[in-house]
């Protein structure tokens, strides 16, 4: 199934309501399928000027922005909905990793959806994606986040971005030939400390990559967060990342009468039988320790 199909067949949206955050030109879930809001930061117009530049790669280049229904640049999803509220369900595509507290951004969810709501996450797997050469997020990274009331990318997340973000090609990782990674052009580790400073002495906010997961470690991770008893969900089912793809999928259900540990004991094993890239050879074990130079 493409990622539409298995957003459709995990929220059931026919006869629900339901919203999906930032779907810009792409919704896996369309008006026609249910009553569904959308969802973002911006509003239509706004998204249009923020992306206005992106003329390779922004949405608008690859179609019409959908209209937005919610915005959300200065409340939470229960308050931009209002009477509306609670929905059954909620999507949202590559969003979870932009997020500087990811914890809190899932307890905001929590409170628009009902009680056996789900939420649905589309979520980029770090083998596969820039992140490649980035370290995995730790269940201490979002604890951290999360006391500290993150509002913002940190320092070291930006930094971590703009030093080790590099071109992947997700088909030549799976064969075992993707060995190799180049740096994107303009970064590397003295970007990544002049990006960092800017926000630690003037605030800059930059869009970045806030956490990195794999399929393995989001289950280790969020059974975590969920036994702490930091969130009101439990994982209903993990679907890794397959073949010649860079995503994993991740249902979630609202179980807030629940005990922490009656959620966490919900929490599915890692598949042992889920696809792995194929290994390469150990001369390319050797090379992809680190990232190809740029503009040697």
């Amino acid at each position: 199934m493409d990622s539409r199909q298995r957003t459709l067949a995990a929220v059931r949206p026919y006869g629900r309501t339901g919203v999906e955050l930032g779907p810009l030109d792409r919704p896996l879930v369309r008006r026609s399928d249910g009553d569904v809001l959308y969802a973002d930061h911006l509003s239509t117009e706004g998204l249009a000027r923020k992306y206005a530049g992106h003329a390779a790669a922004g949405p608008t280049a690859r179609g019409a922005l959908v209209a937005v229904d919610l915005v959300l640049e200065h409340q939470t999803l229960a308050q931009a909905l209002g009477d509306r509220g609670p929905v059954d369900y909620i999507v949202a595509s590559h969003v979870i990793e932009h997020l500087p507290d990811p914890v809190g951004w899932l307890n905001a969810c929590a409170e628009a959806l009902r009680e056996d709501g789900v939420l649905f996450l589309a979520v980029p797997d770090k083998r596969f994606s820039f992140d490649r050469m980035r370290s995995l997020t730790t269940t201490g990274d979002l604890v951290g986040a999360h006391l500290a009331k993150a509002v913002r990318p940190s320092p070291a997340q930006v930094f971590e971005h703009f030093s080790r973000a590099v071109q992947v090609d997700p088909r030549a990782v799976w064969a075992g030939t993707g060995t190799t990674a180049p740096l994107f052009e303009g970064h590397g580790p003295a970007a990544g400390f002049t990006q960092a400073s800017l926000v630690q002495e003037v605030g800059a906010v930059f869009d970045v990559h806030c956490s990195v997961f794999t399929p393995d470690s989001f289950l280790a991770v969020f059974a975590e967060i969920v036994a702490i008893g930091l969130i009101p969900f439990e994982i209903v089912e993990l679907t890794p990342t397959q073949s010649g793809e860079l995503e994993f999928f991740v249902l979630l259900r609202k179980r807030s009468g629940a005990s922490p540990a009656e959620r966490a004991a919900a929490t599915p094993m890692p598949d042992p039988a889920a696809p792995r890239p194929s290994a390469p050879g150990w001369r390319g074990r050797i090379t992809r320790l680190r990232p190809a130079r740029v503009g040697r």
